[in-house]
Order: C-alpha cells, then sequence, then structure tokens
C-alpha cells in the first residue's frame, strides 16, 4: 500500500524542502502540468523539484492521456493502483494530479501501459530532465521492452552507455533485425538508417553476406567510440562484393574482357598502378564497371559508364587505360573498338588523333581531352622514370608480404 500524506481538497500540501535545484520544461508536457496545476495548486512546482525518472514518468503521461477526457486515466488508477484514487468529491483532474504525486513512477507506468516491463525503469531514468521532443517515443520505448519479439533491441539500448536520447530509441526501433548492435546505434544517425538497412539488403544478393558473417563484421567494430560512421564498415564488405544486380554488357564467357569486382580492383590496381581500387563503390552501385582487357604485349584497363533512359540502359567506354593509366596503343585502341561493336557498347575514339587530325586541331586551337595525357608520357619518357618503377615494385613487394603474413 502506498503511504498516504495529508492532503487538503483544494491543495497537495506544503512543499517540503528539497536538495534540487529547479529545472524547467517546455512544451506539451507544460501544457499538461499547467492544467493539472489549476486544479491543484503546488503541482507544477512539485515536478520542478523532482527527479527525472519522476520527471519523464509525468511526461509519458503527458503524451499518452488526453485531459479533457481523465475518466479513461481514473479508470485505469481503479484497477492498478486504487490505493491512490482521493475523495470522489474532487474534480477529476485534482484526483488526477494527487494520484501522480503519491504514486512512484513505476506504478505510474503500470497505468499507463499496463505493466512496467524489466528494464523500461532503468531506461526512463536515463532520458535526463527534459520531455522527449517525440511524444510518441514513449510508448515505442514501453513496445521494445514488453514483446518478446524485440527482446534483442531492448538490450541494446541498455547497453547504450550514457543519456538515451530520443533519436536512439527510434533507430533501434527501426534497424533490420540483423543491425540491430550497439555499434551500429552508437554511429548511425535517424536519417542514415534507411540507408543502411537497404545496404544490408544489398550484401545479401551482392556480397553472399549472410546474417551470421553480417553479425561477425558488426562484432569486430569498436564500441565507446565517438564520431565514428559506418562508412568503413561498409567499404568492407564492398570488397566482397562477387555479382552485380544485372546482366553483364560483356559475358563472362568472353576470354579478353574480364570483370573485377571487390577485392580484384585491389589487386588490379596494384598490378597496373592505376587508380581501380577506388571504383568499389561505383561497381558496387553499378554505376561504372571496370574490366580487365587480356591482351597480348598490352594489358589494359577499360571503364564502362551506365545509362538509363526509362526502361532502357546502354553502356558506354568512358576510359580506356594501360599501365599506369597511360593512354593505349592506336593498335590495342581499334582491337577494344571491334570488340565493344560486338556488345554494342557505345565509345569515343579512344586511339591517338591522326597526324593530320593532331594538325587540323593546332589550326582551330582545339585542346583533345588526351592532350595531357601525351605531354606526361612524353615527359616521363625522356625522364627516364626507371628508378620510380623499380621503387614501385619494391613497395608492391613489400605489401604482398604483409598481406601474406
Amino acid at each position: 500500500m502506498i503511504a498516504e500524506t495529508s492532503v487538503e481538497q483544494s491543495s497537495l500540501g506544503p512543499i517540503e524542502h528539497q536538495p534540487r535545484l529547479p529545472r524547467e520544461f517546455r512544451g506539451y508536457s507544460l501544457n499538461v502540468a499547467a492544467r493539472l496545476e489549476a486544479s491543484s495548486p503546488h503541482f507544477l512546482l512539485r515536478l520542478l523539484y523532482a527527479s527525472n525518472l519522476s520527471r519523464q514518468a509525468f511526461f509519458a503521461f503527458a503524451a499518452e492521456i488526453d485531459l479533457d477526457h481523465p475518466d479513461d486515466f481514473l479508470d485505469r488508477l481503479g484497477m492498478h493502483a486504487p490505493d491512490a484514487l482521493a475523495d470522489p468529491g474532487l474534480d477529476p483532474l485534482a484526483r488526477v494530479a494527487r494520484a501522480l504525486v503519491l504514486l512512484k513512477p513505476k506504478r505510474v507506468l503500470e497505468v499507463l501501459f499496463g505493466e512496467c516491463p524489466d528494464g523500461l525503469l532503468g531506461l526512463f531514468a536515463r532520458f535526463g530532465s527534459g520531455p522527449l521532443y517525440g511524444a510518441e517515443t514513449y510508448r515505442l520505448a514501453f513496445e521494445l521492452f514488453s514483446k518478446p519479439e524485440h527482446r534483442k533491441r531492448a538490450k541494446v539500448l541498455g547497453q547504450f552507455p550514457g543519456q538515451i536520447r530520443p533519436e536512439h530509441v527510434t533507430v533501434v526501433a527501426s534497424l533490420d533485425d540483423v543491425l540491430v548492435h550497439r555499434a551500429v546505434l552508437e554511429r548511425v544517425r535517424r536519417g542514415e538508417v534507411a540507408a543502411l538497412n537497404n545496404f544490408a539488403r544489398m550484401i545479401v544478393d551482392l556480397c553472399d553476406a549472410t546474417p551470421a558473417l553480417i553479425r561477425e563484421s558488426l562484432d569486430q567494430l569498436a564500441v565507446g567510440t565517438r564520431g565514428c560512421k559506418m562508412t568503413e564498415w561498409a567499404e568492407g564488405w564492398l570488397g566482397r562484393q562477387v555479382r552485380l544486380p544485372f546482366d553483364r554488357p560483356i559475358p563472362a564467357s568472353d576470354p579478353d574482357m574480364n570483370l573485377r569486382l571487390g577485392r580484384e580492383l585491389d589487386d588490379l590496381g596494384r598490378r597496373l598502378r592505376n587508380c581501380a581500387a577506388q571504383r568499389k563503390s561505383f561497381t558496387f552501385l553499378g554505376e561504372r564497371l571496370i574490366y580487365e582487357v587480356v591482351k597480348p604485349g598490352e594489358p589494359a584497363v577499360l571503364e564502362l559508364l551506365r545509362l538509363t533512359s526509362g526502361d532502357q540502359t546502354h553502356w558506354v567506354c568512358e576510359d580506356l587505360r594501360a599501365r599506369r593509366n597511360r593512354r593505349v596503343s592506336p593498335e590495342t585502341a581499334a582491337w577494344v573498338q571491334r570488340k565493344l561493336d560486338q556488345y554494342g557498347i557505345f565509345y569515343q575514339s579512344v586511339a591517338h588523333p591522326s597526324a593530320e587530325m593532331q594538325a587540323l586541331h593546332r589550326l582551330v586551337d582545339h585542346t583533345t581531352a588526351f592532350a595531357w595525357d601525351r605531354q606526361r608520357e612524353a615527359a616521363d619518357d625522356e625522364g627516364d622514370d626507371t628508378d620510380l618503377d623499380a621503387l614501385l615494385d619494391h613497395l608492391e613487394q613489400e605489401i604482398h608480404g604483409r598481406e601474406a603474413a
């Protein structure tokens, strides 16, 4: 039974000395408190000095109960806390205010939600001193802790250190099951959840990810960190890509054009000393594809750009590069163009302009897209970069040695 205090009909009695400093609050909860204050003087002042937990219990009440129809709350009191009901002679709002003062926070939550599941009281105590800006968050928090199917989400909320914000409750409730993890909750904002859920579904299709593998990758993330995001974790999965979300524009049966995905792009970038490793996100999203051209005497890298119009998709040769991002020879360029013709892939000329065309360019002061490349290649050849090649070879061998270890 709850210990009753001496209360006059028109007042909740004198306010005892409180060790806490008064803390203001605003919004929907202040409107509710002001209406109760009109029926029960000193009610609002008590709230200003109340503990965080007591205040949060009241804020949940303010979010749940319509004071224009207080009989619903009084009926619940009759079922869950009849000892808090006052003389029926009091007006309904005064009876509500009296019950909120007398009841412990746990009992208030039991009256509001029908029960107070394990862990919910501790969560409310960590909401801080102010009302949650999303009033519906109180009901959402109760559902996470009361429904067995959300037990894992409630556990992750309990593991989260420090103050709990409404965003944390919303995020953990919105994540796909496979992503419910403390490290994710620490890193993800509410506006990022949809993209993260979408990414988790994509890696199942494109990277053969299983729930166990995703969980293992999340377990490797450090917890208790600040300012970190999920970018590094996502980039790790880009390296595991094994297929595209659509048919290849150049089939796998072609022996001269090898599609490179995931970590194959890292290997390609090391071998030909280009920026293929930086294209993993493009291939994952299907915007650009990187093919290794297997041609005796001059290996090259072909980059295709995906263009769409309505339900039609076309591929365009965006670039063709030899070792160290140099231009390929005219013979290789012509050979690649014939291959692309077989698959209906568009291209601009990827060969050096002829001598006659270069003369015409000079006449009209026209600079081709590849003019700088030719100047750079000529400077490299003139400067003899044998020493640089040797250094890069040494660094490559060292990297391979570390990876093997």
